[in-house]
Parts: C-alpha cells; sequence; structure tokens
C-alpha cells in the first residue's frame, strides 16, 4: 500500500467544468458515485457552489471530491497515493468540511490520514449497503396490483407514512426534512402509491438519478400490513415503472446487516457501501 502521495490536484470554480471533465470518470462506478449527480442538482438549483476537484495521475483522473451543500466531503472511488495528495492539498488550501461521505474505503482512508486514524471522527457516521438491478431483466408488474403516482388528494396519508418512516429510520431522519423531500418526489411525478383490491399498501418511489439509473427511495409500508409481501410488489413495480421509462438499472441504498433480506431475494446485487463520518 502507497504511503507516498502522488498525483496533481486540479480544482474547478464551475460545476459544469467539473462534471465536464469528471463525468466519464464517475459512469466507471455509476452506482458508488450516484449521489455526485444529486448534489449536483442541489448546488445548480440553490445557485452557490462548494469546492469540487480532481486528482490526476498520468493525464488521468484517478480520484474526484466536491463539497457538498451540508459541508461534507463527498468522495468517489480512489488509490490511497490519491487520498494522500488530496488530504495533503485540503489542510494546505485550509478546506472548510464537517466530515466525509462516500464509498467506504475511500472514507475511511481519508479519515484515518486527515485525523490520525478512522476512529477519531468524533461522531457515529452512517452506513448503507448498495444494491443495484437491471430494470430489463425484470419481469413486468402484475395486473393484479396497481402502482399510481401521488396526487395532492393524497397527501395527508403520505404525510403521516413519511413522519413515521423517519422515526423508524436507523438513525432516525429529521421529518422536516424528509417531508420536503416527499413533496419533491410527488411533484416530479416519482411518487407512487401500491394499492391491492383498491387498499393503500404503501408508498415508494425515486429520489434521485444518474445518467443511466434511477435511484429507489422511501420505501414504506405501514405496520398493520407488513409481512404480506407488499414491500417485495412495491420494490417490483418501482422497477418496472423505472423500465417504462427506459431506465438501464435502479439502485437502492439499505441499512440491514443480516446475511440475506428482500433485495437479495428480488435479484439485486450489493455493489459496495456507502458511509458518512462526521468531524469533531
Amino acid at each position: 500500500m502507497s504511503k507516498k502521495a502522488k498525483g496533481k490536484v486540479q480544482s474547478y470554480q464551475d460545476l459544469r467544468s467539473f462534471f465536464g471533465r469528471t463525468q466519464k470518470f464517475l459512469l466507471k462506478r455509476e452506482f458508488e458515485n450516484n449521489l455526485f449527480w444529486e448534489v449536483k442538482r442541489l448546488v445548480l438549483k440553490r445557485g452557490v457552489s462548494g469546492w469540487a476537484g480532481n486528482v490526476f495521475l498520468n493525464g488521468r483522473i484517478v480520484l474526484s471530491g466536491m463539497v457538498t451543500p451540508t459541508g461534507y466531503l463527498l468522495l468517489s472511488s480512489g488509490p490511497r497515493h490519491a487520498l494522500l495528495r488530496l488530504v495533503a492539498y485540503a489542510k494546505s488550501k485550509k478546506l472548510k468540511i464537517k466530515g466525509v461521505t462516500g464509498p467506504e474505503q475511500s472514507v475511511d482512508c481519508f479519515c484515518e490520514l486527515w485525523n490520525g486514524s478512522v476512529a477519531s471522527t468524533g461522531r457515529e457516521g452512517k452506513s448503507f449497503m448498495i444494491y443495484s438491478i437491471s430494470c430489463r431483466r425484470f419481469p413486468p408488474f402484475p395486473l393484479s396490483l396497481a402502482l399510481e403516482s401521488v396526487g395532492p388528494g393524497s397527501w395527508p396519508r403520505i404525510q403521516a407514512w413519511t413522519m413515521q418512516f423517519a422515526r423508524e429510520s436507523i438513525p432516525p431522519i429529521q421529518a422536516n426534512a424528509l417531508l420536503a423531500v416527499t413533496r419533491e418526489m410527488m411533484a416530479d411525478g416519482n411518487l407512487f402509491l401500491l394499492r391491492k383490491d383498491g387498499v393503500a399498501c404503501g408508498m415508494g418511489g425515486f429520489g434521485r438519478s444518474t445518467p443511466n439509473s434511477l435511484v429507489i427511495n422511501e420505501v414504506f409500508v405501514p405496520k398493520e400490513m407488513r409481512r404480506q409481501g407488499h414491500a417485495a410488489d412495491l420494490i417490483s413495480g418501482l422497477i418496472a415503472k423505472a423500465g417504462e421509462r427506459k431506465v438501464r438499472n435502479c439502485i437502492l441504498f439499505s441499512d440491514f446487516e443480516g446475511p440475506s433480506n428482500l433485495y437479495d431475494s428480488l435479484g439485486f446485487v450489493q455493489v459496495g457501501r456507502f458511509v458518512e463520518k462526521g468531524f469533531r
């Protein structure tokens, strides 16, 4: 394992320039790097951008990073020598970051180099397994079930379910922030309600996207309807919806740590682990 920093850091003032130079590299590991496109969307929407840059070695990008609106440094996958270079650059430029997020190996390495050890980050981080599935290989959604776009008339139910989803998440999610995401998904036609025999059984949708994939988000079934196969039906329906939109793949994040789960049984493949670690 290299103990010497290698490469050269190139920073970008304009986010479009950064993506114009970087997207081809990010697409090589599109599933792991999916959050880059969401951060781009948020930054362009808000009109306030943070630092973004690449580490080059022999004229090729080997590591990418950008500071998110929440102040975290988002990393791509990359070798240790490039992370060494980025840490040295960030410290020399006194880059202000609250923590690091991205593929587990990159985050752990950066934290170790930044603080002296992974354990010294100071705050308990988030950890999610990344799953993917090809929409092209998935069977059509059964005609016996209905997956309908959520409209304003369904908002009282969706609001209650979203707040319950926030409470049950580990760690808990801030309800107001999740409600804002849910409203945006609904407004964009990306939130759906599963009905069986006319009864609403659950909700789910697409929270963000990459050039070739949709990210499944907020899959929720109320307590009284669980263990009846509704979650599997809901996810199957979302994959079918993505296929109708000519999307190649679906991605989802899960904090489940058991040996097997619903996603495995549906044919999803584990493609990496995404973590977030805050500094003191």
